[in-house]
């Protein structure tokens, strides 16, 4: 067993090995280009029950080549969390708020339209001295250190408020990062932690759930451990549904001087459900894999090839974790920036729309959301009007490859 990263107990089991691929972000300029691989192997800790990667890749090999690269999180649910902010007891108006990447201006500019007016983000930076250009989240959750937050408290005053939108799963050392969330609060002040549910992934089986850049994966029964660890108290989770990946956000209090926090979970009263259910999640994926293979063996009977639609990182994890990159003549993609680039490993091109045809490509697998398919599709009509169909990568798309398994 190793140390688990969030609770620090040494009870964390390795339950799946991937393999070693390429940070999904960093697509080439040319076919022959190098492309750096890392080991992602999942593990579970049976102390906490959180599901983490056993070794986390260093946040300067995360970094993005490019400054167009962004990620966008669900935002429909955001109207309700500044609700409850405004409801907590902050103390005043001026409650000093702040954000620790640019995923939180959304929150930030509702609360400045609430009234709060004392509004932060945390700048890589000014504030954590980094020197890289295109330095994001993956570098924030490694700077962000406890020395890093008393600077940063310094510069703007203790928080009294943080928000942390789709972070705290990117630490690579959730202690230490979680150690930094308390130092910049103010006694009885409060971080809200948004997180993706790993739930319903989990439970279908969805392994392009498994992302490098993402170290740990919750659930609403696992998330009150980071903060009990830690000598925080979690006073609330609300759960928000979303198509392909729920959301969980947390209100997690530093308590005031004297008063007492809940002790965090030890290996005496080990999370059961959550261990076995990781533990089904992965003996599922070599049969997962083998019907996939039998998919794409069907689909391209004809000798034509497959395209996939979307050059992003769930596309990635589907093609190399199930072995699926033989099948694929090409990757479609919108983005003009992306065009005339390879993904990482296999170079597989990256092509516009227009060179969707059905002389040479039999399907085309959507790599995109659920809630994005019809849009896809459309844009895409001349494709479908020769008879090419539109195959979902994902289980709970109603267009899913599963429904071709048998």
């Amino acid at each position: 067993m190793e140390t688990c990263r969030i609770c620090g107990t040494q009870a964390l089991d390795e339950i799946l090995e991937l393999g070693r691929h390429p940070v999904s972000s960093h697509l080439k300029t040319t076919p022959d280009a190098m492309a750096k691989l890392h080991d992602l192997t999942l593990g579970i800790c049976v102390a906490c029950g959180i599901m983490q990667l056993m070794r986390p890749i260093h946040f300067r090999d995360l970094v993005p080549p490019f400054d167009w690269i962004g990620y966008r999180e669900p935002e429909d649910h955001l109207d309700e969390v500044v609700d409850r902010i405004m409801n907590l007891p902050l103390g005043s108006m001026n409650a000093r708020t702040i954000g620790l990447t640019v995923k939180d201006r959304t929150t930030l500019d509702r609360l400045s339209r609430r009234g709060l007016s004392d509004l932060h983000i945390i700048g890589p930076q000014a504030d954590l001295l980094t020197d890289f250009p295109n330095a994001g989240v993956e570098t924030v959750q490694a700077l962000l250190t406890p020395d890093a937050a008393q600077r940063i408290g310094d510069r703007y005053g203790p928080a009294h408020l943080l928000i942390a939108r789709h972070i705290a799963e990117h630490a690579a050392d959730a202690q230490n990062f979680m150690a930094a969330v308390s130092t910049m609060l103010s006694p009885g002040g409060y971080a809200v932690i948004e997180v993706p549910d790993s739930t319903a992934s989990l439970e279908r089986m969805d392994y392009s759930m498994i992302w490098e850049e993402h170290v740990s994966y919750f659930t609403r029964d696992t998330l009150r451990q980071v903060a009990a660890v830690h000598g925080l108290v979690c006073d609330r989770i609300d759960w928000y549904s979303y198509p392909f990946e729920d959301v969980i956000v947390a209100y997690i209090r530093k308590p005031v001087a004297g008063s007492t926090a809940p002790a965090a979970s030890s290996t005496s009263d080990r999370p059961t459900d959550a261990v076995q259910r990781a533990w089904n999640y992965a003996a599922g994926f070599p049969g997962w894999t083998a019907r996939y293979r039998q998919a794409c063996d069907a689909l391209t009977s004809d000798g034509r090839r497959l395209a996939v639609y979307g050059a992003g990182h769930l596309t990635c994890a589907f093609l190399n974790f199930h072995r699926l990159t033989d099948y694929v003549e090409f990757v479609v993609d919108d983005a003009p920036q992306k065009q005339g680039l390879y993904l990482p490993a296999p170079a597989i091109p990256i092509v516009a729309r227009e060179r969707l045809s059905v002389e040479q490509i039999s399907t085309c697998l959507l790599g995109v959301p659920p809630q994005v398919e019809n849009k896809v599709i459309a844009a895409a009509a001349t494709f479908g009007a020769a008879g090419g169909q539109f195959v979902s990568i994902f289980a709970d798309s109603s267009r899913s490859i599963r429904r071709l398994t048998g």
